[in-house]
């Protein structure tokens, strides 16, 4: 009989000492705001994103010969650009002849695209032909991350003055930014966008050609933005135990 007594006594003691462990404790609780924020800007570009097509006949000329032929007719379409050849092929053809297909792509200024085409047609010869494939006024890679990295900012910037905002409602209570987490990064090209792409394609190319008066006006600019879901807390100073 004692020590079925005992058994129940040290378990009433025991049982609000593990109740105890699982609640979180006072100290550490923490009041939270969650928001969604989001940031838009426009990006722009003033070059292009030109693709040239090189197919010519191996004569007598060696493969570095070749190339510096093809370097020097590049630089005949546009001098300090950073040309890049993306793909080179050769086949040999019915009469035995070596045939090279090769291809380079440069993003050029918006001023140097006007007669582009001409100039191409100037670098050909019999056996050498020099073309314009695509004019693309994209922007490119570098200009986008260039915009997320300042719509970034400006989300970081928003959740500070919301903390501000927050703390001047309720004074005292310490708001801070716990966390940031960016959703995705949209594009908000629009169906308007898609549509015209086509459309400017096909008239910087006319441009490129010699076709046209001036130089190529239709440059594109793209929406995007950037959202992200904001968490601003306060945590309650942990009580000092008592020594």
């Amino acid at each position: 009989m004692n020590r079925l007594v005992l058994a129940t006594v040290a378990f009433l003691a025991v049982a609000p000492a593990a109740a105890s462990a699982q609640m979180p404790h006072p100290s550490v609780m923490q009041d939270q705001v969650v928001l969604n924020l989001t940031s838009e800007g426009w990006v722009k570009t003033d070059t292009a994103r030109v693709s040239v097509l090189v197919e010519l006949v191996q004569q007598e000329e060696s493969a570095e010969e070749l190339k510096k032929q093809i370097d020097a007719s590049l630089l005949s379409l546009a001098k300090d650009v950073d040309w890049r050849i993306t793909s080179s092929r050769q086949q040999l053809d019915q009469t035995g002849l070596n045939r090279w297909y090769v291809t380079a792509e440069a993003r050029i200024p918006e001023a140097g695209i006007d007669g582009l085409q001409d100039r191409a047609k100037e670098s050909s010869k019999p056996g050498y032909k020099v073309s314009v494939s695509d004019v693309d006024f994209t922007p490119s890679l570098e200009e986008f991350e260039k915009l997320y990295a300042d719509l970034r900012e400006k989300v970081y910037q928003q959740a500070l003055d919301e903390v501000e905002r927050l703390n001047k409602v309720m004074p005292g209570a310490d708001y801070h930014v716990k966390k940031v987490d960016f959703i995705q990064l949209v594009p908000v090209q629009g169906r308007n966008y898609d549509m015209a792409q086509p459309m400017m394609k096909t008239a910087m190319a006319s441009e490129a050609s010699g076709g046209g008066s001036g130089g190529a006006e239709l440059l594109v600019s793209v929406k995007q933005s950037v959202s992200a879901r904001i968490i601003l807390g306060r945590a309650d100073t942990p009580a000092q135990p008592n020594e």
